[in-house]
């Protein structure tokens, strides 16, 4: 039989609360411990950062967020619903990530060799929670073949760990918008969890949710304003794993659909995409680093302040953010399923700013 959920929350409130303050102390803490003695990231030709700076800060979001999650577990496991499977795979999965980008940060990867252990990790983790339908909002779902359903998982993986990464080159921004989406995605399996049968499978991810969202907050200020160490790989990667498997793992209990990590990733998703589409044209390595994002036209030829920059962008993704979670409640009230065609207003609103944006910047670039 399966369970349903009678309480409003997943989780006791006060295990969330002191996951959430003892990760973000804790980030704080060893966070300084990286600036101290961490790997330095040497200024480079695309980079925005004009001094030696360490990174590698995502490591100490990792164990700031492992810690509580294990003493939690340790100390309240019976008062926290559902198996452990689905938030130890999301963890071990994320965490895997961000060790990956920490070899990264200190010795250097191939990239060709980086893409190709995300497409193994990502396509693993996507035989758990494959998408098997899409909703448009209008006429029936389509059912997908297993094999399309598996591939497509694990690219929306890739897309999203990277598209997060790629944005990762301004004192805060990635920081930010990670911590927003994780945020989003744990207030919503709260709100929905009594609607939502299967939401008791969703207690453990709960708590990694928030746990991660306390260490990502934690370590922010360390980043931004302070720009005293980096997230690096090792966090983009770790962060962007987090949110976009939790995407996956919300459409498979019932939580949310497949169009929740548009939502969250919109105004990241449409830079990164239109940025390789531009590059793409004019027959450029796509591997290649390069300081081509609309982002980096904004510091290099509008505003280099990187606070002012990131208000910015975590403001777009807020409100793509509310404008998802609108589209759902609102949907369900009046009895038509808006998330895609919201989806699809808010990319072409985007896109159509970002064009009109680039052009700007790049003409005001010219001699």
């Amino acid at each position: 039989m399966t369970p349903v959920l009678p309480q409003v929350w997943l989780v006791p409130p006060a295990i969330l609360a002191g996951g959430f303050f003892a990760a973000f102390l804790l980030a704080l803490v060893l966070g300084l411990l990286v600036v101290w003695c961490g790997p330095v990231d040497k200024p480079r030709s695309r980079g925005a950062h004009s001094r030696p700076t360490p990174t590698s800060g995502g490591m100490a979001v990792i164990a700031a967020t492992a810690i509580p999650l294990a003493v939690i577990l340790w100390t309240w496991r019976t008062q926290i619903p559902g198996p452990g499977f689905d938030g130890l795979l999301l963890f071990g999965f994320a965490a895997l990530m961000g060790l990956s980008g920490g070899i990264d940060d200190v010795f250097g990867l191939p990239a060709r060799a980086r893409l190709l252990f995300q497409i193994v990790l990502c396509l693993i983790f996507a035989l758990f929670y494959r998408v098997t339908s899409l909703d448009f909002g209008f006429g029936p779902s389509v059912h997908l073949w297993p094999p399309i359903g598996l591939v497509g998982s694990a690219a929306w993986l890739i897309l999203g760990i990277n598209a997060i990464n790629f944005m990762d080159g301004s004192n805060g921004l990635a920081v930010g918008v990670q911590s927003i989406s994780l945020i989003v995605i744990a207030g919503l399996a709260i709100v929905v969890a009594p609607l939502a049968p299967l939401a008791w499978y969703l207690g453990v991810p709960l708590v990694v949710w928030v746990c991660a969202a306390g260490a990502q907050l934690g370590f922010l200020p360390l980043n931004l304003p302070m720009g005293r160490v980096f997230q690096g790989d090792s966090g983009a990667l770790f962060g962007g794993a987090l949110v976009t498997g939790a995407c996956l793992q919300v459409k498979a209990y019932g939580i949310a659909s497949v169009w929740l990590g548009g939502f969250l990733l919109a105004p990241l998703f449409v830079d990164v995409v239109l940025t390789l589409i531009v590059r793409a044209r004019k027959r450029r390595n796509l591997f290649t680093p390069h300081k081509e994002h609309l982002y980096q036209l904004w510091l290099q030829h509008r505003d280099p302040g990187h606070g002012r920059l990131a208000l910015r962008v975590w403001a777009l993704c807020a409100l793509s953010s509310v404008a998802g979670v609108f589209a759902r409640f609102y949907g369900k009230a009046v009895g038509v399923d808006l998330r895609f065609p919201a989806l699809a207003a808010v990319v072409v609103i985007l896109s159509l700013g970002w064009l009109i944006l680039r052009r700007k910047l790049l003409k005001t670039a010219r001699p």
